[in-house]
């Protein structure tokens, strides 16, 4: 077996993988700032911390809360814990200003049960009457509040990932089993996509899509690096022949391989810079040569 064809193969497969990941990227962020995702899932995320209606609703008329909502012309992405803490404190009895520990367990104590009374009785138990160390113990319970919800996010995120991975292998025929095939038989396209792969190794690997897109180049410099690579429907995408298992088989592949395309695009573009690096760097280092055999 070619070794070099089989790296070849696979740093095509990476390269592609990586181009068409990087285009997913830059319409999952659109898709995310349009719907609003990551300031929807804050604010699910808020409204199930602070339980309590009438304590949610003086926390969002809090000055420090308002204000950041101004700023960001809606619903904000993130709320720093400190603030959280603090605008929190002193909603839990709006009436009467909060001078001490005292005062926020008085107002903790009159609010029926929830979460956020149990939270800042808890949080109020471990403060030593220190009014400082008590915001700090919400504010931390804040930030773990929040991995939670960061970790909602991301599996939205993934899932939006893996619909337009999908999607986009669909809608460009980009098929990893015919590609490989392809790849193999073709020693000219494979020097192509091997000398292609080099320039590629240049791009960063940052997880901001319009950072990776400034970096990349524009979206026809994207659309270029795909050209070579035998992608998109053509009246032989699917060769279909007069015998009904040949027909239901070759339809099966397709659809096999356009599925494993839309996996691997699910992975980002991060995923696929880092593999195609080592594929380029294995592939200059060459194969390690065979040690002399010693003689008798």
């Amino acid at each position: 077996m070619n070794t070099n064809a089989v790296i070849d193969v696979g740093l095509g497969l990476v390269l592609m993988y990586l181009v068409l990941s990087l285009i997913c990227t830059i319409i999952n962020e659109y898709i995310s700032d349009w719907t609003n995702m990551r300031a929807r899932t804050l604010a699910r995320g808020i409204s199930a911390i602070i339980d309590d209606p009438k304590v949610l609703a003086a926390f969002h008329n809090h000055g420090l809360i308002s204000g950041i909502y101004d700023a960001a012309g809606g619903n904000p992405s993130y709320l720093p814990g400190k603030t959280v803490a603090t605008a929190l404190l002193e909603s839990l009895d709006p009436a009467k200003p909060i001078v001490g520990v005292a005062d926020i367990r008085e107002a903790a104590d009159k609010l029926p049960d929830s979460n956020v009374r149990d939270l800042v009785l808890s949080a109020i138990a471990g403060a030593n009457n220190d009014l400082t160390m008590l915001r700090d113990n919400v504010a931390g319970w804040y930030d773990n509040a929040m991995d939670r919800v960061s970790g909602t996010y991301k599996r939205y995120a993934h899932t939006l990932s893996l619909i337009v991975g999908l999607v986009l292998a669909t809608a460009l025929n980009a098929d990893t089993i015919a590609v490989a095939g392809d790849l193999w038989k073709d020693g000219t396209l494979r020097a192509q996509i091997v000398q292609a792969s080099g320039q590629s190794n240049d791009v960063g690997n940052g997880s901001d899509a319009r950072q990776q897109l400034s970096r990349f180049g524009a979206l026809q410099q994207l659309e270029d690096k795909l050209r070579p690579f035998p992608i998109g429907w053509t009246g032989s995408s699917i060769v279909l022949t007069a015998g009904p298992w040949h027909n239901v088989w070759a339809i099966v592949v397709k659809v096999l391989g356009v599925i494993l395309t839309g996996l691997a695009l699910s992975l980002g573009a991060p995923f696929w810079f880092d593999l195609l690096s080592r594929f380029v760097n294995v592939r200059a280092a060459g194969t390690k040569p065979e040690r002399t055999a010693p003689t008798a």
